[in-house]
């Protein structure tokens, strides 16, 4: 695999939450150590944090590594306002998704992007935008 075709949607996001829970857990580490000086424990859980969420994230980044697509062609489905994905993927095999207006609108999916399947069978882009 290319690193142009690394996926890092899921390790980004995964290691801010990883920062945020690592500083609460660091605090109640830092209480019961250094009853003096709680803020000590942030240094310890901090990092213990961000890396369990961030190897959580690569896990889920390197799933949609393995199942990267591309979209070739979109279209409306007619008396509703959900919209059909058609997308190629490596075999060159077509699936079709059923996209509503919402994941629309938050994924931006266009013609030509780079897409995977989630676990729960969902589409998901992995562009940029």
């Amino acid at each position: 695999m290319d690193k142009k075709d690394a996926v890092k949607k899921y390790m980004m996001l995964y290691m801010g939450l990883g920062m945020c829970f690592g500083v609460s857990i660091g605090l109640v580490f830092g209480r019961i150590l250094y009853p003096d000086n709680m803020s000590m424990g942030i240094c310890f859980g901090l990092p213990i944090g961000m890396y369990i969420d961030m190897t959580i994230g690569t896990a889920k980044d390197k799933r949609l590594s393995e199942n990267i697509m591309k979209i070739c062609r979109i279209e409306a489905i007619s008396g509703s306002s959900d919209t059909m994905i058609y997308s190629l993927d490596k075999n060159g095999t077509e699936k079709e998704y059923r996209v509503t207006e919402k994941k629309m609108k938050a994924e931006k999916f266009v013609v030509n992007d780079r897409v995977a399947e989630e676990t729960d069978g969902s589409l998901v882009s992995l562009e940029s935008k």
